[in-house]
C-alpha cells in the first residue's frame, strides 16, 4: 500500500476519496443533531455559519467533509509547490484524511477546520518568502491569514507566532518586515470590532466572546480503549517518523530543510497549546493533523525499511477502522 500511494496518477486518488467516504459514510447517512455540537458564544463568524446550518444537518455535514478536502488538497499543492517532500505524492492527503477522521465527534462544525485552511494558507506565504528579494510582504499576508483564522477560532492566534519564527528561520527580518507582520495581525481584529461596533454590538461583549474562546476552559473528551490504543499506534508510527525526517533533512536543500524547521515548530506550537491552554480540545486535532501529516508523509516517502513502514501503516489502518466499529 505505501508503494501504492507513494505513485502518482488516478488510482492514488480515488483510493483516498474511496477512504474519505468511508469515514463519513455514516454522518451522510445518519446526521448528527447539531444543538449540542454548537458551541457557546462562539466566535463570530464561526456563530454566523453555526446558526445558518443548525436546522440542516446534512448540510453541515457536506461542508464539514468539502472543508476537510480543501485542506488535504491544499496540502498537496502545497508539497507540489515547494516540493520540500521530493516526490510528486497524495500522502499528505491520505495522513490528513486519516488523522483529522481520529476523534469522530469532532470531524462536523469544527471551527477548527476552516481555520486551519487558513493557517495552512499563511504557512504556503511564509516558505514563499524565502530567498524572495526586497520587502517581504509574505509575512504581511501570513500573519493577516493566520490571524483571520481567529474568526473562526479563537486558538489561531497562538499560530501567529509561526510567522515570526519563519521569518527568522527563512531570512533576517529587518524592522519594516516585523512592523508589518504585527499589522497583519492585528488588522482582522481591528475590522472586526470597527464591524461590531457599527452594527450595534457592544464592545465589552465581543471581548468577553474572545476571552471566553481564547481561555475559559473546554469539557474533557471521553477516550474510549480502541481511541487509546489508535492514539498510541499513531504515536508508535509519529515519533520515529520525526527522526527518520530529521536524519535525512541533513540531505535536503535548504528550502526543504527549513520548511520541516516550522513544520516542527507548529508541532511544539501546539503541543504547548494542549498543556497549557484550557481552551484548546480535541477540536485542535483539524490544524494539528497538517504538521504531523506531512511528518509522516515525509517518513513513508524516504523510509528504506518498508516491511516496518507497511506494518505500521496497516496497524493504524486496522485500530482506526476498530475504534469506529467498537467505541468502547
Amino acid at each position: 500500500m505505501i508503494r501504492f500511494f507513494r505513485s502518482t496518477g488516478l488510482g492514488p486518488v480515488v483510493v483516498i476519496t474511496l477512504i474519505a467516504f468511508g469515514l463519513w459514510v455514516g454522518y451522510f447517512i445518519d446526521p448528527p443533531q447539531l444543538t449540542g455540537l454548537i458551541a457557546t458564544d462562539p466566535m463570530p463568524l464561526w456563530g454566523i455559519l453555526t446558526r445558518a446550518l443548525v436546522a440542516t444537518p446534512f448540510l453541515a455535514v457536506v461542508i464539514s467533509f468539502i472543508l476537510m478536502l480543501i485542506v488535504a488538497v491544499t496540502m498537496v499543492r502545497f508539497n507540489t509547490s515547494i516540493f520540500f517532500i521530493p516526490h510528486r505524492t497524495v500522502f499528505p492527503a491520505l495522513m490528513y484524511v486519516v488523522l483529522f477522521s481520529v476523534f469522530p465527534g469532532e470531524m462536523i462544525l469544527n471551527p477548527a477546520l476552516p481555520a486551519a485552511i487558513m493557517i495552512m494558507a499563511g504557512f504556503w506565504r511564509i516558505i514563499t518568502s524565502y530567498r524572495a528579494g526586497g520587502l517581504a510582504i509574505n509575512f504581511f499576508d501570513a500573519a493577516l491569514l493566520i490571524s483571520a483564522g481567529g474568526m473562526f477560532y479563537a486558538g489561531s492566534v497562538w499560530f501567529i507566532l509561526l510567522v515570526f519564527i519563519g521569518a527568522l528561520i527563512l531570512r533576517s527580518p529587518d524592522v519594516k518586515e516585523l512592523i508589518i507582520t504585527v499589522a497583519g495581525a492585528i488588522l482582522p481584529w481591528l475590522v472586526l470590532y470597527a464591524v461590531w461596533y457599527l452594527t450595534g454590538g457592544s464592545i465589552n461583549n465581543l471581548t468577553d466572546i474572545i476571552r471566553h474562546n481564547l481561555f475559559d476552559g473546554m469539557p474533557h473528551i471521553f477516550l474510549s480503549r480502541t481511541m487509546v490504543i489508535l492514539l498510541a499506534v499513531i504515536g508508535i508510527i509519529f515519533i520515529p517518523a520525526l527522526f527518520s525526517v530529521i536524519r535525512e533533512m541533513a540531505t535536503m536543500k535548504i528550502r526543504s530543510r527549513k520548511t520541516f524547521e516550522l513544520l516542527f515548530w507548529m508541532i511544539a506550537v501546539c503541543v504547548v497549546c494542549y498543556v497549557f491552554v484550557p481552551a484548546v480540545s480535541a477540536e485542535m486535532n483539524a490544524i494539528t493533523a497538517i504538521p504531523v501529516a506531512f511528518v509522516m508523509s515525509g517518513y513513508f516517502m524516504f523510509t528504506r525499511r518498508t516491511t516496518a513502514a507497511e506494518i505500521f501503516f496497516w496497524l493504524m489502518a486496522v485500530m482506526l477502522v476498530i475504534s469506529r466499529i467498537w467505541p468502547y
